[in-house]
């Protein structure tokens, strides 16, 4: 009995170094998960949280869970990426390459940068691909509103007020009137096309959703 006895503790303390021995599994991957669809067109949990991350397309940083109107925001990216392209805006070479530095040195620079990517996984042609079709959200709100708003000499008084105003002054009047009235009229252009698109939001108001990856 006495060997039995010695026996099973030494096949419990060998079986102990064995499970303390093994490496801990490693921590399951966040799931993406679809959130919306645009004219057949899905938007990923992963979609906002890389926009986020990256700080693009009407997007900032953040930790925290995506929401309804996140995935509403992403949906009228899509509306705009599509107009854009049937009237031909497109982003030149470099002006892709000067907003990637601007990200990369937001990240704290492109080898930190890289190594975020590398550790979720991203594809690093995605998150270009992020980047410039911010531009070409930027250089549509121009082509398609900017271009066609004009500014007349009575608002800009009602604007300044009297006195004496120098000509960067009036510069800086112009430009606030002249995107405040192409922001409404991208407004309005967009709920008119969210009327002509079949969008479908999956997310519900009161169950937001982790993002698969926190900003770097």
């Amino acid at each position: 009995m006495g060997r039995r006895l010695v026996a099973r503790r030494l096949l419990a303390l060998a079986f102990a170094w064995l499970v303390s021995a093994a490496p801990a599994p490693a921590a399951a991957p966040p799931l993406d998960a679809v959130l919306g669809v645009v004219d057949g067109r899905t938007i990923a949990a992963s979609d906002i949280a890389l926009a986020r991350a990256l700080g693009v397309l009407g997007f900032a940083p953040s930790t925290g869970p995506i929401t309804r109107g996140d995935v509403e925001r992403f949906a009228d990216v899509i509306l705009i990426l599509d107009e854009a392209g049937r009237i031909g805006v497109t982003a030149e070479p470099d002006q892709v390459e000067r907003a990637w530095a601007a990200v990369s040195a937001r990240a704290g620079g492109e080898g930190p940068l890289q190594r975020w990517l590398d550790a979720h996984a991203i594809d690093g042609a995605w998150a270009r691909r992020l980047v410039e079709q911010d531009i070409l959200r930027t250089r549509f709100l121009d082509a398609r509103f900017v271009a066609f708003v004009f500014v007349d000499e009575e608002q800009m008084a009602r604007e300044l007020g009297p006195g004496q105003h120098d000509e960067s002054a009036r510069e800086e009047i112009r430009i606030r009137l002249t995107r405040e009235r192409a922001g409404r009229a991208q407004a309005e252009w967009l709920d008119a096309a969210r009327r002509r698109a079949t969008i479908r939001i999956v997310l519900s108001d009161g169950a937001p959703v982790p993002p698969p990856f926190p900003p770097p």
